[in-house]
């Protein structure tokens, strides 16, 4: 596709998006934002190395790592309205969204925190004005593209400003739940974050339905025990084990009650679960480290020795391994652990 050619001098509609604001004045994550209304002019006039810079300034500069600066909230006010005006190339509107989605988790993630307090309700606002210009992308969008942008509309949803619009996402996801497209626990995942009522959904045929509607209803006891005997199995289509175990830890009263089962997660998980996987059973299961004055309980011996059996985990480079170890009180170092086990 041809670039779009520039508007004559003087147009009205030429670079609006990005003059709206005084970019001088703000920051992103390298400095003042002075870069930035070029970046926003590529997403609509520029060729496809601009547009993939631009892309690529809004994702690593104006929201760096999820985190916003004062030059975030009027970006995503620009971006607003090039989506608004049918403005930008094909090929970006995915990755605008997927920005607008990842501004709307700082919102929510970031929540409380004193550092962000003077940029959160001004970013918060213009997230929300995004929100009707982009909700109808999911009505719209080719059955491949579809679950990707409802996954960003939740996180849009999500914000607190927006609770009373979520019924209208809820909706429109639920019809293409009904497609039969082999995504029905990813449309799960997006009902249930938007407090849809799943419960019905706890005796579905489908495990990775049933887990996703347990998910959704920790405070379920048919829920508690779903997620707890899944946690020992390889998770189903459409679930990552890192849920699981984030959710078996909320819903057991102790390290006991998921023993076996972290054991089992501990055998086969790769090094990468340092932090999410079985780093995490590890940390729960040793909430104070490991001391000669504090003996280790079987539970905590049997984990140890699952840890010991999977070779996945024993690089004597890999700092991150090697945190998790020292976190428990434990050494990195596989024999000695084998001893400690014994």
């Amino acid at each position: 596709m041809r670039t779009r050619p520039r508007p004559s001098a003087g147009s009205q509609t030429e670079g609006a998006a990005a003059t709206a604001a005084d970019w001088s004045r703000l920051q992103h994550a390298y400095g003042l934002a002075t870069d930035t209304p070029a970046h926003l002019d590529a997403l609509e006039f520029g060729d496809t190395e601009a547009r993939n810079a631009a892309l690529n300034h809004l994702d690593c500069a104006v929201l760096h790592q999820g985190v916003p600066d004062t030059a975030t909230a009027p970006a995503v006010r620009a971006v607003t309205v090039l989506l608004a005006g049918g403005r930008v190339h094909q090929d970006v509107v995915e990755p605008l969204l997927e920005f607008l989605g990842d501004a709307a988790l700082s919102v929510t993630e970031l929540a409380g925190d004193r550092y962000f307090a003077g940029i959160l309700p001004d970013l918060a606002v213009a997230v929300a004005q995004a929100y009707p210009v982009v909700l109808p992308l999911l009505a719209a969008s080719p059955p491949d593209r579809a679950l990707f942008r409802a996954e960003n509309l939740v996180a849009i949803a999500r914000m607190e400003s927006l609770a009373d619009r979520r019924e209208e996402l809820a909706a429109l996801i639920f019809g293409w739940s009904e497609r039969g497209d082999g995504l029905s626990a990813e449309w799960m995942d997006c009902l249930g974050q938007l407090g849809v009522d799943l419960r019905d959904r706890l005796s579905d045929p489908d495990p990775a339905v049933r887990l996703q509607a347990a998910l959704a209803h920790e405070d379920d006891p048919r829920s508690r025990e779903l997620i707890l005997a899944a946690l020992a199995e390889l998770p189903p289509p459409g679930l990552h084990q890192f849920t699981l175990v984030a959710a078996a830890i909320r819903v057991s009263a102790d390290f006991n009650v998921i023993a076996a089962a972290s054991c089992e997660v501990a055998s086969r998980d790769s090094w990468a679960g340092f932090d999410s996987g079985w780093g995490a059973l590890v940390g729960y299961a040793f909430p104070q480290p490991y001391g000669k004055r504090r003996p280790l309980t079987e539970p905590q011996r049997a984990l140890l020795r699952a840890l010991v059996s999977n070779d996945a985990l024993w690089t004597p480079t890999n700092g991150s391994c090697a945190l998790v170890f020292k976190e428990a009180g434990l050494p990195y170092d596989r024999s000695a652990c084998h001893r400690l086990a014994e």
